[in-house]
């Protein structure tokens, strides 16, 4: 018995950015896009509002948007939707964008955010209630491929040091574009952080008690795609083939994510880039060794599973994770990227620990232990 649900509409394929005009005009006359001011996508901006304009829909961008978004900052964007009411929020760029979106379309048209009453809406496998009836419609253009964020029903908001993920059927975007032409400019260091957060989307919605045979297809047909072409395209940046592939492993990789959920890994990349400054695949990539290391005996057939995508017949996936981190430039500690011990110890201290699904404290600060040093 399990669930499995994906309203998402995909166009996907190169030259499908074109089809924005028509996507959106089918929402209503104004949209308020959001992105980051990252200066090398601005190009791809003013493309954006170009096609647009082609089908006179009027722009109102909201350019504040940074890594690991903050309550303060779409605080901002929220006053400026209601100062320039919209009838549909388009998300253009990574997943800090995404997010940013899911959060100002889902709080559309109150008097004020009230996160407790936000974060309340705590788990994914919930069927909640409508929250409102002026929730705005969403339509997502990801820039990267790895978040899967424009294929769930979650949002990552950073409140203080902690990052909060809130759950809702109204976060699936109603529509999102997958055009790998736009992931050709992503730098190495992101298309490698990015390509692991996909990979561990896959494999921890793999070995979560939730996996169906549905979300399994899809977390193995991720892995194997990312394994082979990860690599291969932080070698070969501007082969299209190559970004093709991980784009629609990200697209699998999120569907799986959706409806199995995470495991330990995800939560403790989380409690680290609350205290630090730090992209979320690279915080994954440090607590997953470990993790590796000390799930296995609980997880060792998919664990064998999994190893065995890497070379057929291997058992060993410890050996196979630290090969392939090493080959894609991520395998480090926390130590080794700054962080201090004063700074280990709030990530040490995070309540939440205490209350994970995924393991007592002990196992959960051993992971995080062998991850600093």
């Amino acid at each position: 018995m399990f669930n499995y649900y994906q309203p998402t509409k995909i166009h996907f394929g190169e030259h499908r950015l074109e089809e924005l005009g028509d996507i959106c005009k089918k929402y209503g006359e104004r949209v308020f896009l959001v992105t980051t001011a990252d200066a090398p996508l601005q190009p791809l901006y003013e493309r954006v509002k170009s096609l647009l304009a082609a089908v006179d829909m009027q722009v109102i961008h909201f350019d504040k948007v940074e890594p690991n978004p903050s309550a303060e900052m779409i605080e901002e964007g929220f006053a400026m939707l209601k100062e320039h009411p919209c009838d549909v929020v388009l998300a253009v760029g990574g997943g800090s964008s995404i997010d940013t979106a899911k959060a100002l379309a889902f709080t559309n048209g109150q008097d004020k955010i009230v996160w407790e009453e936000i974060f309340a809406y705590d788990s994914p496998f919930v069927d909640y209630a409508p929250y409102s009836d002026t929730v705005l419609p969403i339509i997502t253009v990801p820039t990267t491929s790895g978040t899967g964020s424009q294929l769930t029903q979650a949002s990552v908001i950073t409140k203080g040091t902690e990052k909060i993920t809130f759950y809702h059927s109204s976060l699936f975007s109603k529509e999102c574009i997958l055009d790998s032409e736009l992931t050709l400019t992503l730098p190495k260091r992101i298309t490698a952080a990015t390509g692991f957060d996909a990979f561990t989307h896959a494999f921890e919605s793999y070995i979560n008690p939730r996996a169906s045979f549905y979300s399994e297809m899809d977390s193995l047909q991720a892995m194997k795609l990312i394994i082979k072409y990860l690599p291969m395209v932080l070698e070969e940046p501007n082969n299209i083939e190559y970004r093709k592939m991980m784009t629609l492993a990200d697209t699998l990789a999120g569907r799986a994510l959706a409806n199995s959920g995470a495991s330990a890994p995800h939560p403790l990349s989380e409690d680290i880039g609350g205290i630090v400054h730090m992209a979320h695949g690279e915080a994954l990539a440090i607590v997953f060794p470990p993790f590796i290391k000390h799930a296995y005996a609980d997880n060792k057939e998919k664990m064998e599973t999994v190893a065995s995508l890497f070379h057929e017949g291997s058992k060993d996936l410890y050996t196979e994770i630290v090969a392939f981190l090493k080959t894609i430039g991520l395998y480090k500690t926390l130590k080794e990227c700054g962080v201090t011990q004063e700074q280990f110890d709030a990530i040490i201290a995070w309540p939440v620990l205490d209350h994970l699904p995924f393991g007592s404290r002990e196992f959960l600060e051993t992971i995080l232990k062998e991850a600093y040093e």
